[in-house]
């Protein structure tokens, strides 16, 4: 190989180093990364908003039954992107690096459920039309798998959404958030699935490659 070539092959294999890296899921976070975190957050433009929906996955409304619409896997520095964006200017670099020790380091997911036409708050739920136990969030089986494994949640959460309706500050539900936390420590895969079983049959498949991923 002409020496020439050299110096230019080395380059361009430490940048795709760098790019590998730089885009890899780690934790803890260095005070660089909060920093980096709370800059892109505090933007809240467009750039925000495409970074964040690289943790999401979006599914088409089913022909009947609950519409799981949205799943996310949000890594530390996702978060902190997405904590920095819902704070307003007067959050500090200095706040985010704090805000981000009192959180820890998760992986957080999301599941976000909008009721329709064939499932909502107090439909008759019967075996012939939504089968459960209790017709509500509980009955979604939510699971966060490791290459291949089960991970154990470390918290579970709901969350109601309401829509408005007009008028004197009337609103309406119009479905629900599970939230999940795990350990995002000793990961030892980078390859994630979350997967999600509905009460009415429906089993979602939302892949995510953390090496892919800050």
């Amino acid at each position: 190989m002409p020496s020439f070539f050299r110096p230019g092959l080395a380059i361009l294999a430490a940048a795709l180093l760098m790019t590998s890296i730089a885009f890899a899921f780690s934790a803890p976070l260095s005070d660089e990364a909060v920093r980096e975190a709370y800059f892109l957050g505090q933007r809240r433009d467009d750039r925000t908003a495409q970074f964040l929906k690289t943790y999401r996955r979006y599914f088409p409304v089913p022909e009947s039954g609950p519409h799981v619409f949205v799943v996310e896997l949000f890594t530390p520095y996702a978060q902190a992107v997405e904590a920095s964006s819902k704070h307003g200017a007067g959050l500090s670099a200095q706040q985010a690096r704090q805000d981000y020790q009192a959180r820890g380091d998760s992986l957080r997911v999301g599941v976000y459920v909008r009721y329709t036409s064939t499932y909502g708050p107090g439909f008759p739920y019967s075996p012939d039309k939504v089968p459960g136990q209790t017709g509500t969030w509980k009955d979604f089986q939510i699971r966060l798998m490791l290459n291949g494994e089960t991970l154990e949640s470390r918290s579970v959460r709901y969350e109601g959404t309401r829509m408005g309706t007009g008028g004197k500050g009337g609103s309406r539900p119009t479905g629900f958030i599970v939230w999940q936390e795990y350990d995002a420590s000793n990961l030892a895969s980078t390859d994630a699935t979350i997967e999600i079983d509905t009460p009415d049959g429906q089993h979602l498949v939302a892949p995510f490659d953390l090496s892919r991923l800050r």
